[in-house]
Formats: structure tokens, C-alpha cells, sequence
């Protein structure tokens, strides 16, 4: 059977606090809306597998997150899309620092039938009306949000909520060396 999982970065909790509170707010300004219940994340990449190959999926996220470092991030004001996704944005140093970062993991996970996020953001709402997303870019223009990125995290799709559960494993930016190239010889 198969099961549909993200790979995501989460703030501490004081960060999910802060982001609640941003989602409370726009939620009492507009009523419901999408992403109204998820808590704070980055996306990294989404995916379908089968649930017999996700001890492997774990057993290489630990390894690919031993080699790299924590990160300071920081995001600075909100901005939207065209489809009426409303996030925080991070500062450019961030932007950078998180996009290699992704690019990294999603290249050493190598998955095949995935969905990989190139703009790394943290969304308050989707799917908002063009009217909606004018009041919640007013409504957050000064919102500020910065955590260490410590470690990643692996989410499965509850269908039933409909919403992505964290599941227990946590994989810890160790900051190990890189493994040593093979040595290669003509001879």
C-alpha cells in the first residue's frame, strides 16, 4: 500500500506558537481558509511510496542529515503567490542558505515519483481570494519569525484530518564530515 509522506523543516515551539498566532488572526479578520490547521514548515519535497520501503527513506534521511550543520534562519515580512498562497518570507541570506540546503537533500534522497519545493517559505494561508490575500499582506507586513534549523523531519498524510502528522523521527544536523571521494586509480 502505498503511503504519501513530506520531508519538511519545523520551527521550535515557539516558533509553531508564533505562526498559530499569525493563522488565529487571519482566521478572526476572514473566517476559514486553507492551512488554517497545519502547523509551521518548510516544505523540502512531497512523495508516494510504498509503506514497505519507508525504513529505508528513514534509515537515508539519518544519513543525509549527520552531514549537515544547523542553520540560523530568518523571515522577514510575508508576500504571496498567484494562486493565493500567503507566506513568511525569509531574508535573502536565508533564502540562499535554505535553498542549497533543499537542493542537497533532495538530490541525495533521490526519489522518484516526488514533488521537490524550490522556494523555500513558511505558508499562513492557501487557496486565499484576491481580496483575502490584500488584508493578510496588510495584516502581516512587520511579522518576523527566526528559529535555529537543527534537524529535519519526515510527515505522513492523515486522510482522515487531512493534514500531514510528524512522525516520531527526528534527523539531527550533526555537522559529520564529508565522506572521502573513493580513490581512484588507472593502475
Amino acid at each position: 500500500m502505498d503511503g504519501r509522506y513530506s520531508i519538511a523543516i519545523m520551527p521550535q515551539e515557539e516558533g509553531v506558537v508564533c505562526v498559530d498566532e499569525y493563522k488565529n488572526a487571519l482566521y478572526t479578520k476572514i473566517g476559514w481558509y486553507n492551512s488554517r490547521n497545519s502547523n509551521a514548515h518548510i516544505t523540502i519535497s512531497e512523495f508516494v511510496i510504498d509503506e514497505g520501503e519507508i525504513v529505508d527513506i528513514i534509515n537515508h534521511l539519518k544519513e543525509i542529515a549527520s552531514y549537515e550543520n544547523p542553520i540560523h534562519l530568518n523571515f522577514e515580512g510575508i508576500n504571496s503567490y498567484a494562486n493565493g498562497a500567503v507566506f513568511l518570507k525569509p531574508d535573502e541570506p536565508t533564502k540562499s542558505i535554505l535553498t542549497d540546503l533543499m537542493k542537497r537533500i533532495q538530490k541525495n534522497l533521490n526519489i522518484k515519483k516526488s514533488f521537490h519545493s524550490k522556494d523555500p517559505h513558511i505558508s499562513i494561508g492557501r487557496k486565499l481570494t484576491k481580496e483575502n490575500v490584500t488584508i493578510a499582506l496588510e495584516m502581516f507586513k512587520e511579522a518576523k519569525l527566526e528559529f535555529d534549523c537543527t534537524s529535519i523531519v519526515l510527515r505522513k498524510f492523515n486522510p482522515v484530518k487531512k493534514q500531514y502528522d510528524v512522525l516520531p523521527n527526528e534527523f539531527k544536523f550533526i555537522g559529520l564530515p564529508p565522506k572521502p571521494l573513493a580513490q581512484q586509480s588507472l593502475f
